[in-house]
């Protein structure tokens, strides 16, 4: 259960049509206008102001996944690796302003819930961890999440996981020394 955070009454101007539109999402999601905007705002601090800043764009979830599908395993574990061995690295130094595991798990959360990542859960013992990716867009997703993490692990934090790919997962494993 989440603590209760200190919340501040702020007080602004909308547009009627932009509050037509609060009060007419808020409604079909069984919400309070209030929490609506809170819950808008809340995606701009954790996700948006950064993705902006590193020039991060929207394309349709059946649009990317054609796009993908049409690169060969080779030039999809090269474009992972690639990315893998540097942005991981810095957009946990940029939000987070530090590297580390609990840092990679929270950066991996936001792109999970804001970017379409996938949905995951982590296991861990303490020492061993193995991390579960599931998502719906096919086995190259799958080989680029793989490469894409485990470079990101290895260039970020020093780890090297072991990791296995299906149609619409990843699985990676590995311990903390």
């Amino acid at each position: 259960m989440k603590a209760r955070q200190k919340t501040t009454i702020r007080t602004i101007r909308l547009q009627s049509n932009l509050d037509s539109v609060l009060q007419k999402d808020a409604e079909e999601k069984r919400t309070t206008v209030n929490s609506l905007i809170s819950s808008i705002i809340t995606r701009y601090a954790e996700w948006d102001r950064y993705a902006d800043s590193f020039g991060f764009i929207c394309l349709p979830r059946n649009g990317f996944k054609l796009i993908l599908d049409a690169l060969d395993d080779e030039t999809v574990k090269k474009m992972a690796e690639e990315i893998g061995s540097r942005q991981p690295k810095e957009l946990m130094m940029f939000v987070f302003k530090k590297t580390s595991l609990d840092a990679f798990i929270s950066q991996f959360s936001l792109f999970s819930r804001y970017a379409g990542f996938g949905t995951y859960e982590i296991g861990s013992d303490g020492k061993n961890y193995t991390f579960v990716v599931h998502h719906e867009l096919g086995r190259k997703w799958s080989l680029y999440l793989a490469h894409l993490g485990a470079q990101g692990l290895k260039s970020a934090i020093n780890i090297m996981p072991r990791f296995h790919v299906t149609e619409n997962s990843v699985v990676f494993e590995f311990s903390i020394p």
